[in-house]
């Protein structure tokens, strides 16, 4: 009777370890299906960059602040992952928008500020800032800024 109680043990350890993987399973695909609706969200048309653009250059103008060297890299540097016959490829390409900002420190970190709470289809990926050899009391701001939009 103790072996079959063991077998029994053994077996419901089993099943509670598999049972773990597939609830470690389904969080994983609740989450890429969470990071992909937000990824979605973030989509921007060439048109509506364009229209970014335009407020980042009425804003630098506002807070009198220059904006150079403004640069969109229209390769796409999301990896080219084959993923088959599955549905959950996800139908999106991830550019970058990068310039250079000549200013005062507390007007550019203002600068940043504003374009995080009004440019939600601009995400930071890189941001430096040096002192300006020009402008004993400027910095210039090196930034750079993720777009995602699809394949056009």
């Amino acid at each position: 009777m103790e072996i079959f109680e063991t077998a029994i043990s053994d077996i419901d350890m089993q099943l509670e370890a598999g049972s773990e993987v597939i609830n470690r399973m389904n969080q994983v695909r609740q989450d890429f299906i969470k990071n992909k609706n937000t990824l979605t969200a973030y989509q921007i048309s060439g048109s509506e960059l364009m229209k970014e653009i335009q407020n980042l250059n009425l804003l630098a103008d506002e807070m009198d602040i220059v904006l150079d060297d403004l640069e969109i890299d229209p390769r796409n540097t999301f990896p080219n992952i084959d993923q088959g016959q599955d549905g959950d490829q996800i139908v999106l390409e991830r550019q970058s928008l990068s310039f250079n900002l000549s200013g005062n420190f507390l007007d550019i970190g203002t600068f940043i500020d504003a374009v995080q709470d009004n440019s939600p289809a601009l995400r930071m990926q890189y941001c430096s800032i040096i002192l300006d050899s020009l402008d004993p009391r400027g910095v210039i701001a090196e930034l750079e800024y993720l777009t995602y939009g699809g394949p056009e």
